[in-house]
């Protein structure tokens, strides 16, 4: 019987890993055809990803709601989607400065006529596991900077976030092509497979998800960009 359930439980984390490696890949692929998307592109996406918040507000407050067993509208609205617009906002009127090419010093008397730049470049696909507490603050801020920088993403969510998980999983194909954004609902185990995904870059934002779902990410990163 014991044996039974491990071969089961094998199984089944076999088929979670295969699912969340065929969405890396076509995520990477689809970045590797456009490596370095321009300004035109970067603002556009921020602006859809603002849409997609002000679209669906009340239907966001009313799923978190339910995953809390009771949350105020106002506290979703004043804490988490209006926030997370503002800084989208801030990244739209920051955006041209932060891909500008950057000087940096060169000492002249060592390297006669050299020069040193700093070219900011998208690092591909980016993964995050995002906790329960303020789920839409915690995975809009750094998606802000995420496709600000040029890059994709994956989404895992919390185990406590089912309701939300599954109405951003509904609504997101209407924003974003899954090869530019993808949420991950956790069914138990996803985390721990989903952690060992070889991401550009991985981004654990607070512990919200309990150990057995995180699982220990190989990376913790917040710059999205080189």
């Amino acid at each position: 019987m014991i044996n039974e359930i491990n071969e089961s439980d094998i199984k089944k984390a076999e088929i979670v890993a295969k699912g969340l490696i065929d969405s890396l890949e076509s995520q990477s692929l689809a970045h590797r055809e456009n490596p370095i998307s321009d300004y035109q592109q970067r603002k556009q996406d921020l602006l859809t990803l603002k849409k997609m918040l002000n679209d669906n507000k009340d239907e966001i407050a009313k799923a978190i709601s339910q995953d809390y067993g009771n949350r105020s509208n106002h506290e979703t609205l004043l804490l988490e989607i209006f926030s997370s617009i503002d800084g989208i906002n801030h990244s739209l009127n920051k955006l041209k400065k932060w891909m500008k090419v950057q000087r940096r010093h060169v000492d002249l008397i060592v390297y006669p006529g050299a020069k040193n730049r700093v070219i900011p470049q998208p690092m591909g696909v980016i993964g995050m596991i995002v906790p329960w507490n303020f789920p839409i603050n915690l995975s809009f801020a750094p998606l802000t900077s995420i496709f600000a920088a040029g890059n994709s993403a994956m989404v895992k969510m919390s185990e406590n976030s089912i309701a939300l998980t599954r109405l951003m999983q509904k609504i997101s194909p209407d924003y974003f092509p899954k090869e530019k954004l993808e949420w991950i609902e956790e069914t138990g185990g996803v985390g721990i497979e989903f952690s060992k995904l070889p991401f550009d870059k991985i981004l654990l934002n607070g512990t919200g998800s309990n150990e057995s779902s995180v699982g220990k990410p190989h990376s913790s990163c917040t710059r999205v960009g080189r």
